[in-house]
Formats: structure tokens, C-alpha cells, sequence
């Protein structure tokens, strides 16, 4: 099965870095983000630090520092292993840390209620095709044996694959994904 999603991986990265993004996309994926997914005041929310050419949630966590929201960064501890969150606010000094991703310097570490995952395809049924390592499986599994936590894929359109994409027993799925066109809604 690994070389089957390392073959779709390939395929989704080729695919994903192809798309011509319009200027509006981003901003629009926040938007229906904004309007689509159950939140609080109270809510922790982690998005992630954006490379290559994964969605730019910037206008997004723009727009949750300008209602208040605790924001947080994911902090990679090594492959298969659950990631660590810590608060990310405007003033936050920034470093590059495993893998070249931006982490916050100085660490506030918490318990997101909403995990935005970057994807590089979903299907109808709220499984992604991520990089490999494991990362967001194993924090989402870890996060839901401790507490409720909404998993929200951030994608474009395009990235959307008709037929399933093949799953392990480890992979935890979606219960959202956002897109600039809609929001797919998963909790069936």
C-alpha cells in the first residue's frame, strides 16, 4: 500500500505545484473557513506555517487575530511522532525547524480544538494524501483520545480526487475541508 500513496503523493505534489492560483483563493479559503467551521471565543486553533505551494492561510490567521483567537504553530518532535503546538501571535519571533518549517522561538505550548492540516489531495470521504511522515496522523489520534478536535484540511479545488484514496489503519481522516469554491463537510 506505501508505494501505492507514495506513487499518488508524487503524482498530487506534481499536480498541486501546477495550479494556477487565483488572487483571490486564499482570501476566500478563510472566508468560508470563517463561515463553515464550529468555533468559540475560546477555541485554539493551529494552522501551519506554509511551504511550497500549500495553501497561504496568512489572510486566514489574519482575520483569527482580529476576533481574538488563540493561534498556535505545530512543532515537529521527529517522523510518526505527534506534533506539538505552541501560541503564535503577530510579535512572534520566528526560526526554521525541522524540515526548514517555521516554528516560534520562544514556546506557550497548548491543546488545539481545531487542527488545520495542509494536504496535497482529499477524496469524497475526508481522506488526504500528506507528505509521508506521519505527523498529522499521529498528532490527530493522539489529540482524540484526549479530547474533541475538528481536523480541517486547507486545499484547493483541484485538489480533490474523485476516487478514494487509499487508507492505512493509522490515518485519521478529515471531518472538513475548505476550499475557495465550498466547504466539504465530512462528519457524515
Amino acid at each position: 500500500m506505501t508505494s501505492d500513496k507514495d506513487n499518488i503523493r508524487q503524482f498530487a505534489k506534481r499536480h498541486r505545484d501546477q495550479i494556477q492560483v487565483g488572487a483571490d483563493w486564499d482570501a476566500q479559503i478563510a472566508d468560508n473557513f470563517l463561515q463553515a467551521i464550529p468555533s468559540s471565543e475560546e477555541s485554539i486553533i493551529s494552522v501551519y506555517y506554509p511551504i511550497s505551494s500549500e495553501v497561504d492561510i496568512a489572510p486566514l490567521v489574519e482575520k483569527l487575530w482580529a476576533r481574538g483567537q488563540t493561534v498556535c504553530l505545530p512543532v515537529i518532535q521527529g517522523k510518526a511522532q505527534p506534533l506539538l503546538f505552541t501560541e503564535w501571535r503577530r510579535a512572534t519571533l520566528m526560526t526554521k525547524g525541522q524540515m526548514g518549517i517555521m516554528e516560534p522561538v520562544e514556546r506557550h505550548y497548548v491543546d488545539p480544538d481545531i487542527v488545520v492540516v495542509p494536504l496535497l489531495a482529499f477524496d469524497q470521504q475526508g481522506n488526504r494524501i500528506g507528505y509521508g511522515q506521519g505527523h498529522y496522523d499521529a498528532t490527530l489520534a493522539d489529540l482524540r483520545a484526549r479530547k474533541h478536535v475538528w481536523a480541517v484540511g486547507a486545499a484547493y479545488a483541484e485538489q480533490a480526487v474523485l476516487l478514494a484514496l487509499p487508507r492505512e489503519p493509522h490515518d485519521q481522516k478529515l471531518d472538513f475541508v475548505v476550499t475557495e469554491q465550498r466547504v466539504f463537510d465530512f462528519r457524515g
